[in-house]
């Protein structure tokens, strides 16, 4: 157990009595007993923010472990809730920052296994709030690249042709036709179909 996870865990303990302690220490057997569903619902019902998350982050990790990656994007997004995917980046503003940073890479990787490609960039890092703001050029390139490598590796090579062709329109958009894309240039909807050839080619 990481340095976080164990001072969650301590403060779960000490809030058990604070908190609720029968839903706490309810889910807390139901995940040990491998009654997932069972642990859902008591974890439904505690009030503390930190260590709902605690004992949520424990359930997505046996939900991913056994393939059930929907269950496991529902206690992230409708269970615990969280921050969204810009303001992970400021821990001190946001309480939910590393418990969303941790999950969502996560729940970001097992949906690249998964090859559910398009709902993959809902749970990748952003620079800037607004998803179609060209500052999250960069943030939109690292995605598609990984989802690139994900496909070469996942024997599905034919796909990357297409999804470049399809996905890289987000860079004529936004980069090319946006006033702010100017401050972006090597964003640019030419360049970026180039580079992300390169980094197919370089992943065989």
């Amino acid at each position: 157990m990481n340095r976080l996870g164990l001072l969650l865990y301590i403060a779960a303990i000490c809030l058990l009595t604070a908190c609720g302690a029968s839903s706490i220490e309810k889910c807390e057997e139901a995940l040990n007993a491998g009654n997932l569903r069972e642990a859902e619902s008591y974890l439904k019902e505690i009030n503390n923010r930190d260590v709902c998350r605690y004992y949520s982050g424990l359930l997505i990790d046996e939900y991913l472990a056994i393939g059930n990656l929907d269950r496991a994007i529902y206690v992230f997004d409708k269970i615990t809730g969280h921050c969204s995917m810009y303001e992970m980046q400021y821990n001190s503003l946001y309480a939910s920052a590393d418990y969303t940073k941790r999950y969502s890479k996560k729940i970001f990787d097992a949906l690249l296994k998964d090859g559910r490609y398009d709902e993959a960039w809902n749970y990748h890092a952003r620079s800037y709030n607004n998803d179609d703001y060209p500052g999250n050029a960069p943030d939109y390139f690292a995605y598609m690249s990984d989802v690139i490598i994900a496909m070469y590796s996942s024997g599905q090579s034919m796909l990357v042709q297409q999804f470049i062709n399809q996905k890289s329109v987000w860079f004529l958009k936004n980069v090319d036709n946006h006033e702010w894309g100017k401050n972006y240039p090597n964003y640019r909807y030419d360049i970026v179909r180039s580079e992300l050839n390169k980094v197919y080619n370089n992943a065989k």
